[in-house]
């Protein structure tokens, strides 16, 4: 029986990623279900944040083991499962030197000064991070884990543009404020790693993990 591939995540980013390397039509979405995760207060040293990114994207694949285990409408007799997790966040040295996580712009009004303030304080003229961290998970329980790190360098002139992106609302909903892949590709002066890492689901590190524990059918 061939196998599925349960994507723990509701991005339709990551589910299109994942499509261009496993058979769309057996891709399965089950979003973990604890919205709250672990937060990076507090963390300004790269070590820590890696850290924290590792316990998140393992939180989100033992929900998702968890919901497959215990929900009967979740499960294929027979049929064998891979579970993929991956969590991402950019991260940025500010105006003082020190990193700061940028995850999504707040929900609320404010998250168009949140934008304003990234691109400003801590893009323009930089380079910062977008780090991802993925599991993967055999159908025999068997686990991989990849760290993927790509730098991503701006344009020094954001101003010129800014207002008009933030009112195209693309930053919305996106880590780091901005979709390379997107309008926000206008900013990036140049990337030195995986591109789709940036979009938030690193292919390379996803065929070594399969590599790892496969071969699938």
């Amino acid at each position: 029986m061939e196998t599925r591939f349960i994507l723990a995540s509701r991005s339709p980013r990551k589910r299109d990623l994942l499509g261009l390397v496993v058979p769309a039509d057996r891709i399965v979405v089950v979003p973990p279900r604890e919205a709250n995760e672990a937060g990076f207060e507090g963390l300004h040293e790269l070590g820590a944040i890696e850290g924290r990114l590792a316990e998140i994207a393992r939180t989100k694949l033992e929900d998702v083991v968890d919901q497959l285990t215990s929900s009967e409408c979740l499960i294929v007799p027979g049929q064998p499962q891979i579970v993929i997790a991956a969590d991402t966040t950019i991260v940025a040295t500010d105006c003082d030197g020190i990193l700061q996580v940028i995850g999504q712009p707040p929900e609320g009004d404010d998250w168009k000064e949140a934008v304003r303030r990234w691109f400003r304080d801590c893009f323009a003229g930089r380079t910062h991070l977008a780090l991802t961290v993925l599991c993967v998970r055999a159908p025999d329980g068997r686990a991989a884990e990849r760290l993927t790190k790509t730098e991503v360098a701006f344009i020094a002139d954001v101003e010129k543009n800014l207002e008009w992106y933030i009112d195209t609302g693309e930053p919305r909903g996106k880590a780091g404020g901005y979709a390379i892949q997107g309008a926000g590709s206008i900013f990036v002066s140049h990337v030195t790693g995986s591109l789709s890492n940036v979009i938030g689901l690193p292919l390379e590190a996803l065929l070594s993990a399969f590599e790892e524990l496969g071969p699938f059918r």
